[in-house]
């Protein structure tokens, strides 16, 4: 065989094992994401932050304006164009919170039964996936998608304790694909647009009787709902990067079911045990995020971020149908997140970074429970990159949140519980990013 011959071989074994690489890669963070046990709330209201391991380590400062990962799409659509060659990304987020109600027992009605239990750890060890996808498709056009969990929460309290007609199991949990569509109208301005087609589920389950292992009434539904993603990246000087990304409200029209399993006296009479339909239409939040990135030097990047989402949407949201006229009471009020991060390039291969956050809870003190007892608190987090080669990445973050302690006081049934609810968690992310070959023209000259 001639040498052309030879040559010509190699370069079409080389793109065939890239091409396995990416396949390879795509299939297993897409079964990592499908098989995820459980998103635990980590974030306010029942959001979800764990999209990225690169951002994990900063406290996702200035994640809308894109740096070395593609995870930013998750923020800023627009990120897509920051791609010089088709890349792929996935991370994924253990999660360990820790939520325990310090119980006030002179306003706990079960505690004049002699049931004392405080429910525990209500906290619920999480994963939380996410996989990137970007290409250009030519110098000014590219396309992408994101598959992601950004809303979620799972929780439980051990039985019987004294707030156990309010919960003892919740668990939601979604599913989002979002294809997106970019455009670099130049070196300074770049824009995208996508759609976000997510999945929702919920199961919340409550005692009916304050005996240890109750009957339950327990709500379960689901939905598919559909709405949008937009962003635009600016930079108006060498070094600096501005973003500002939206996503779009999310209306689910759950249907499901609400079982019981005796009969139950309530306010609208007697409601006799089995299962009932019941449907229930929810808009999840939209949410603004702006982020700036600004390289200070060759090794210094600081970056700064804000976000806003839209909590206040979720107010008393009915069960339709429900024979017991059933509702899920939210009340919440908008959410705010602010966020500092610094990178430090120690060496051509290695990235050290480190960020602090503020997080405004959407939960209020009158309308907070042991569902979710969330509440204000501060992100503290460390992560690393490391080139492993011109092609692939690993990154790590970690993260330890400072709840506040909160107070609980719910009634329901005409059973009050009441205490201070206490919590942390801690968040481990790691990633893996491979960049293919640049595209004829985003390779550098010789």
């Amino acid at each position: 065989m001639s040498i052309r011959g030879t040559n010509h071989v190699h370069g079409n074994l080389a793109k065939w094992s890239d091409a396995l690489r990416m396949h390879a890669l795509l299939i297993a963070s897409t079964v990592l994401a499908m098989a995820a046990a459980v998103a635990t709330a980590a974030a306010g209201g029942f959001a979800i932050r764990a999209q990225s391991a690169y951002g994990e380590g900063s406290s996702f400062a200035g994640m809308a304006a894109p740096g070395d990962s593609i995870s930013s799409m998750f923020w800023n659509p627009a990120a897509v164009t920051a791609v010089t060659g088709t890349t792929v990304e996935g991370s994924a987020a253990l999660v360990l919170p820790r939520s325990e109600l310090d119980v006030d027992p002179t306003l706990s009605t079960l505690t004049t039964l002699g049931i004392t239990g405080t429910g525990g750890d209500v906290g619920k060890t999480g994963i939380v996936p996410a996989t990137y996808f970007a290409t250009p498709v030519t110098d000014k056009i590219y396309l992408g998608v994101s598959v992601t969990a950004p809303f979620g929460l799972a929780s439980r309290s051990n039985e019987p304790w004294v707030g156990m007609f309010s919960h003892l199991e919740a668990d939601a949990w979604s599913l989002n694909v979002s294809p997106i569509f970019g455009i670099k109208i130049n070196d300074v301005l770049s824009v995208a647009v996508g759609a976000q087609i997510q999945y929702f589920e919920v199961d919340i389950k409550t005692a009916l009787a304050p005996i240890a292992s109750p009957p339950l009434q327990e709500f379960e539904a689901d939905d598919v709902g559909v709405g949008f993603v937009a962003g635009i990246t600016f930079k108006p000087l060498d070094g600096t990067t501005v973003g500002i990304g939206y996503r779009s409200a999310l209306k689910h029209s759950l249907a499901g079911s609400q079982s019981f399993d005796i009969p139950l006296a309530t306010s609208v009479g007697i409601v006799a045990a089995g299962t009932f339909p019941v449907s229930a239409d929810v808009t999840l939040p939209e949410t603004v995020s702006v982020g700036v990135r600004q390289q200070v030097n060759e090794a210094f990047t600081v970056m700064a971020g804000l976000e806003w989402t839209n909590w206040s949407r979720l107010q008393i949201v009915p069960l339709e149908g429900s024979p017991a006229g059933s509702s899920l009471t939210f009340n919440y009020e908008d959410g705010w997140v602010f966020s500092l991060g610094a990178d430090y390039n120690l060496s051509t291969d290695l990235t050290l970074r480190a960020g602090l956050s503020y997080e405004i809870s959407p939960t209020s003190d009158e309308a907070r429970s042991m569902r979710l007892p969330d509440a204000d608190r501060i992100w503290a987090s460390v992560g690393t990159s490391y080139k492993w080669d011109e092609w692939l990445s690993i990154d790590i973050g970690y993260a330890h949140l400072f709840v506040e302690d909160a107070p609980v006081d719910e009634t329901i049934f005409g059973i009050r519980y009441a205490g201070s609810a206490q919590g942390s968690v801690d968040t481990i992310s790691v990633g893996l990013r491979y960049r293919f070959a640049p595209r004829p023209w985003r390779q550098s000259p010789d």
